[in-house]
């Protein structure tokens, strides 16, 4: 009985081949769903981390005990040493102990020894050792003083180490950093309209030319003596002298950028030391008003030790308002610590 019963169940519900195809398939169906929804959202996932990347400003945070440096970066460079913990560590970090630090973008290790410098927005990596050991040679010095110094090369000899500036508008030149040889400025304009032999750039030419209407309406008058340079007349005027202090090198000569000039005033010798007594009328007005037009007194009896040259205040050089306003408000001595405070415009004055 109960066998007749399952056949005829059998009878009465048949399975055909068609139902069966029709069950594998919609199984295969649900399973390449799966599979393709699974796979979209990956790629959507991958997608949206790498644009939230791209967009976002990138924060790196280096911990180092209980001193925590931060760079908070959109095409600006600053750090703010912090003492104390700034908050949880990022999501999958590893554990850091209080020996150790890191830079979070890229989990890089800092050498041992550089927190106290790499706080510095303008600490350079690749200078690690060097910071280490110029401060060994010098443990009085604050580690600040330390990562500029290093950075513009005063730990080594003068013209011991050169990088040659390509830029067609330079803007350090000194006895670590030449102009590329055959340099010569793009366009250069006589500083006074009768004289064709006194050339500067446009831009020094106007700011002299403004500076001296200046200075005209305070009752007092100035003028130019040398201005650009040929690399053979640089030569020449080098070998004249006895020894590096005095004159600079071919090429290492900002006279030849077209944008350095030397001033006559009354006595002349000396325009801001009015001939080794006290300072001239002219002297004190250009010191005190100069950055207004864009230039800087390039070697003074403060920043010897940072140039190589003994005083020069007869000599100006135009650097663009901004950069010389920078470094008269800041009290910054010299060109060398400025760019070695301002990395990025090493090369370049118009990046600033």
């Amino acid at each position: 009985m109960n066998n007749m019963n399952r056949s005829n169940k059998q009878r009465k519900y048949p399975v055909s081949g068609r139902q069966k195809r029709r069950r594998r398939n919609y199984l295969r169906g649900v399973i390449f769903g799966l599979l393709t929804g699974i796979a979209l959202s990956t790629i959507v996932f991958l997608v949206s981390m790498q644009f939230i990347n791209a967009n976002s400003n990138p924060i790196t945070q280096v911990f180092a005990g209980d001193d925590v440096a931060v760079w908070a970066e959109n095409d600006q460079n600053y750090a703010e040493a912090l003492p104390g913990w700034l908050g949880e560590l990022p999501e999958g970090s590893p554990d850091i102990g209080i020996d150790t630090a890191y830079t979070y973008e890229t989990l890089s290790p800092i050498a041992p020894g550089q927190e106290i410098y790499a706080v510095f927005s303008f600490y350079i990596a690749e200078n690690a050792q060097a910071y280490l050991d110029f401060h060994a040679e010098n443990p009085g010095m604050n580690p600040e003083t330390v990562v500029w110094k290093v950075n513009a090369f005063l730990h080594l000899p003068f013209y011991s180490h050169i990088l040659v500036n390509y830029d067609p508008n330079p803007l350090l030149v000194n006895p670590s950093h030449r102009l590329p040889y055959g340099f010569v400025p793009a366009i250069l304009v006589p500083v006074y309209e009768n004289n064709p032999n006194l050339l500067a750039t446009p831009e020094t030419t106007e700011a002299f030319r403004q500076m001296r209407t200046s200075i005209n309406r305070a009752g007092m008058d100035i003028a130019v003596t040398s201005a650009y340079r040929t690399a053979e007349r640089q030569r020449i005027l080098f070998d004249r002298q006895t020894g590096d202090g005095f004159v600079a090198r071919p090429y290492h000569s900002e006279h030849q950028t077209g944008r350095a000039l030397d001033l006559w005033g009354p006595g002349r010798s000396g325009l801001l030391d009015g001939e080794g007594g006290p300072p001239s009328r002219e002297g004190l007005w250009i010191a005190e008003n100069a950055h207004n037009y864009g230039f800087i007194v390039r070697y003074t009896v403060y920043n010897t030790h940072i140039t190589s040259f003994i005083p020069e205040p007869w000599h100006i050089t135009y650097v663009t308002t901004d950069i010389a306003q920078h470094i008269h408000q800041s009290g910054i001595l010299s060109l060398e610590e400025f760019v070695a405070r301002y990395p990025e415009i090493r090369m370049n004055i118009s990046s600033f």
